[in-house]
């Protein structure tokens, strides 16, 4: 059965990470929103969820997704299907989870954000083989303002206090862009506009800097990539019987 993707935007993909779970043997179903698709009525035909990022806010109720996908999202860690949001897809799951989510109150996140894994987060497999404090790609102006309980906080930065969690054995939140490379960021900075309305931001730094920084971007994108489709995604992960009625 294969992982559904979430693509909230037409250029949000799972990027390397989708091809990492591919190449360990996995199907990929995309749902592209912005496109129209709709998301499944329940977790029926799925091993797993990947929910990417946009320039959408997590706390937008209007979305006329969102609600389906906050259920989803919920329906999926209570059957113990592997589930991985990444930015957008973070917050959501962790508002899926009974977390919370607030506007930034300084100013967004972009560009290279020095991340630092907590204890937690260093013994973590998700993290395996990764540096305990890196540059990685961000690129958002909310927040998880509040962990959903019982959740273990991975990783924290100066701007952000929430830049990774956990939820059970298979749930994961990373509110930065483990999927991007130095090039990824270039493109929002030719046209940053269309993804973070508002930002007065240095676009021609933030792009020589990632790309001075573009081996080590790829190297730790790719090693997070690997470290998904390895422990949070594997073949032989089963529902153990568990229900998938998303319906309360």
């Amino acid at each position: 059965m294969p992982i559904l993707v979430i693509q909230h935007s037409n250029t949000g993909t799972a990027a390397m990470i989708g091809d990492a779970v591919v190449r360990h043997g996995l199907r990929c179903r995309t749902i592209r929103l912005a496109a129209g698709d709709s998301l499944p009525v329940d977790l029926d035909g799925i091993d797993g969820i990947i929910s990417m990022g946009s320039s959408d806010s997590a706390t937008d109720d209007s979305l006329p997704w969102i609600a389906q996908e906050l259920a989803l999202l919920e329906a999926a860690c209570t059957a113990q299907l592997p589930v991985l949001g990444v930015c957008l897809g973070a917050q959501l799951l962790a508002r899926a989870l009974g977390g919370r989510v607030s506007r930034m109150a300084g100013r967004p996140s972009v560009g290279l954000c020095r991340v630092d894994l907590t204890t937690a987060g260093r013994d973590d497999p998700l993290f395996r083989g990764l540096p305990w404090y890196g540059s990685w790609p961000s690129w958002h102006a909310d927040e998880i303002s509040e962990l959903p309980p019982d959740a273990r906080l991975l990783a924290r930065s100066e701007e952000c206090g929430v830049e990774a969690f956990a939820h059970g054995m298979f749930a994961y939140g990373v509110q930065f862009h483990p999927e991007w490379t130095a090039d990824r960021v270039a493109e929002l900075c030719d046209d940053p506009a269309d993804h973070l309305a508002g930002a007065d931001f240095d676009y021609a730094a933030v792009k020589a800097a990632a790309r001075d920084e573009a081996d080590s971007i790829e190297r730790m994108a790719r090693r997070f990539a690997e470290n998904v489709a390895s422990y949070l995604m594997p073949v032989e992960r089963v529902n153990a019987g568990i229900p998938k009625d998303i319906h309360h």
